[in-house]
């Protein structure tokens, strides 16, 4: 996908993918990974540029990987992304007397 990627005049690409932008895809997948290939199909950068962003953050404890074979892993994220900060401040104003406590939801999903 980013081989058709537009460079600014400096020669550099124009879009920049940051690492929430990666938590994000993992956040937004019903997958219990993905693979390198599977996120630069979905951002506008290689897979070799995935390959090197993620095993930065692998390194800061972001992400993790299993090998899946001899050149292939699965990747997922230890974190969960940053919320947008429209969605934090409506987070902050939810009504707390409305929360449910986690063990009530666990007796209650056991008994269903």
């Amino acid at each position: 996908m980013s081989e058709n990627q537009p460079r600014d005049e400096g020669g550099e690409f124009g879009e920049k993918v940051t690492e929430q932008d990666i938590l994000k895809l993992f956040d937004a997948t019903d997958d219990p990974f993905l693979t390198a290939t599977e996120i630069a199909e979905k951002l506008p950068i290689s897979r070799q540029a995935v390959h090197h962003r993620l095993g930065n953050m692998r390194e800061k404890g972001l992400v993790d990987k299993k090998k899946t074979g001899a050149r292939g892993a699965g990747w997922w994220a230890t974190v969960a992304p940053r919320l947008d900060p429209e969605v934090a401040a409506s987070a902050d104003a939810a009504d707390r007397e409305d929360a449910v406590a986690l063990e009530e939801l666990q007796a209650e999903f056991d008994a269903a």
